[in-house]
């Protein structure tokens, strides 16, 4: 049984993949099957950028952009084609898994075989295949392990050949999403310290300024090919939403931490609720001591992955906890509501999956004396089983918002999402009777939940007031279509002055207004004010999806004007 640790006689090349597609096929490939959700309506089936394709106008998000492109040029709007894409990524990551674990392990591809099905099959990874819109995150995870692979081959004495792989795996991470280039750096600069020949440690620590001034310098350069603003300010670090922000992160970073052991209770709209911390409470003086807990913990946990990187007998296992909990830890620079979705974690898992892989084998040799094929292909299995449950819930739009609502009966966006899909598919008789029924009762149980949080924790009161502007709005449009343009009229001019009393600010609240003049656009349209409607559709603000109907409706005002028989 020892023998299993060590090299074994390698396979045939192309035995390895050709077991991670099958299986990545067998967990994942009911992802056909998919339909479009949430982000993908703005992000895919009505974004100008995709159906115009102007790829480059994204900044960092060019490189996924031109796939988007590429997709909707082939396939259309086709939930199928964008998955099978998705499913061809999330595959591709999982055989660049095994070429990295393969290296970082001195050839012992049977165990690193083990890592990369595991990843491939595991169903916390699901929503890549399942959610069009992460194909960002798969492209960058691609990238960063394949640049992580390089730099560990550049640390043991690589050419420039590999230095310039380096920089092409960064470079693509970085123009895949905004985060991408810290994902690729932190990956890079993991895989090349801890694996760094003893004779190269020598030369940086004698020129540690050159390449400390060398690094920076690139990192800069990258920022600013990115052109982008990456969405976080360090002079705001000491404010109270700050401070809640980085203890709500530490606990979101537990979610994803016992799921990847256990994953059950997964969900397409996790409902978070955000740590609050009183003005001038300082970081400890915080009465969500469980939250300074939890976030103390994944500081340690972060520490011992970089002592047990420092270890040669635990090198691997450390930089795999180390990049895993990175994953989530650098989300604190981002300020913005932590609604935790489950591609958050997409570019820890490999390295999760990886260390998990080690630490496995190592307990069962052991332990005990079974062999370990058994308990891994059990283990297998049960994740493929439960990866492809998960895709099936994706099936059908219906019963995955009830799983949502069933988890997280006060999360809004499952209404919003019900509203804005039945309001293309002109259900307005759907939309009017949960407006009527199961909207009041979510506001009921989201208001009383927050009154047991309290003070201690809020749900996002933002995505609330977001989510009743929106189906409010798709209300006032179905009343228009069902009980006269009159009626529609009203509820949305109501539905102004309820916005206005609220004291909702059109500049510091745009995108509600946007989305409030947009509907009310849709309501004009039904009256036969179209040239109202365009004056609303061209105030700033207005979401992407509201840039189509003003080109819908300028259209039909020419049609309108065109001579009988043109």
């Amino acid at each position: 049984m020892e023998s299993t640790l060590n090299p074994s006689p390698a396979p045939r090349a192309w035995q390895p993949f050709a077991w991670i597609i099958a299986t990545s096929a067998l967990a994942h490939l009911w992802c056909l099957g998919s339909v479009f959700f949430l982000d993908d309506d703005m992000i895919i089936e009505r974004n100008p950028v995709v159906t115009g394709g102007q790829f480059w106008t994204v900044g960092v998000n060019a490189w996924t952009y031109l796939w988007y492109v590429i997709q909707y040029r082939l396939f259309g709007v086709s939930a199928p084609g964008f998955h099978a894409v998705n499913w061809l990524l999330h595959t591709a990551v999982a055989c660049m898994l095994f070429l990295l674990g393969r290296d970082l392990l001195r050839g012992r591809a049977p165990l690193a075989l083990f890592a990369a099905v595991l990843f491939a099959v595991h169903p916390l990874g699901s929503e890549i295949p399942n959610y069009a819109r992460t194909q960002d995150l798969a492209w960058v995870t691609l990238f960063s392990l394949f640049a992580a692979w390089r730099m560990f081959h550049l640390a043991q004495g690589g050419g420039w050949k590999d230095l310039l792989l380096v920089v092409l795996g960064v470079l693509g991470a970085t123009f895949s999403k905004g985060p991408g280039i810290l994902h690729g750096l932190m990956m890079v600069g993991a895989a090349g310290f801890a694996f760094i020949k003893p004779e190269y440690s020598g030369f940086l620590r004698r020129h540690r300024l050159s390449v400390i001034g060398t690094t920076v310098v690139l990192v800069l350069g990258l920022f600013a090919l990115g052109r982008t603003n990456y969405g976080f300010d360090l002079s705001k670090f000491s404010e109270p939403r700050y401070v809640g922000h980085a203890y709500t992160i530490g606990r979101v970073f537990w979610e994803f931490a016992w799921r990847s052991v256990i994953p059950v209770s997964l969900s397409a709209d996790h409902h978070i609720a955000e740590t609050l911390v009183p003005a001038g409470a300082g970081f400890l003086a915080v009465p969500d001591q469980s939250a300074i807990l939890a976030t103390l913990a994944m500081l340690l946990l972060t520490g011992v992955g970089i002592f047990l990187a420092w270890k040669e007998s635990t090198r691997v296992v450390g930089v795999c906890l180390f990049v895993y909990s990175a994953t989530i830890l650098f989300r604190v620079l981002y300020l913005v509501p932590e609604f935790m979705p489950e591609y958050r974690i997409y570019p820890g898992l490999p390295w999760f999956c990886l260390g998990a892989a080690v630490v496995l084998h190592a307990a069962l040799l052991k332990f005990t004396e079974i062999p370990p094929r058994v308990p891994a292909m059990i283990l297998i299995a049960v994740f493929t089983v439960l990866s492809a449950n998960r895709s099936f819930v994706w099936h059908d739009r219906e019963r995955l918002l009830a799983d949502v609502l069933a988890q997280y009966p006060t999360q809004s966006r499952a209404l919003w999402e019900l509203a804005e899909r039945d309001m293309a598919d002109g259900k307005w008789q759907e939309i009017i009777t949960r407006q009527r029924t199961e909207w009041p009762e979510l506001f009921r149980r989201f208001l009383s939940e927050n009154q047991r949080l309290a003070p201690s924790r809020e749900l996002p009161t933002g995505h609330l007031a977001l989510a009743e502007v929106a189906c409010r709005g798709t209300y006032a449009v179905a009343l228009a279509h069902t009980e006269g343009a009159p009626t529609g009229l009203r509820e949305i001019n109501q539905q102004e002055l309820y916005m206005r009393g609220l004291g909702l600010d059109p500049l510091a609240h745009s995108i509600h207004w946007g989305y409030f003049f947009y509907n009310k656009a849709l309501v004009l349209e039904v009256a036969g004010k179209d040239q109202e409607a365009i004056a609303l559709l061209e105030k700033e603000g207005v979401p992407r999806i509201g840039k189509l109907a003003l080109k819908r409706l300028k259209e039909k005002i020419v049609r309108k004007r065109a001579p009988p028989g043109r």
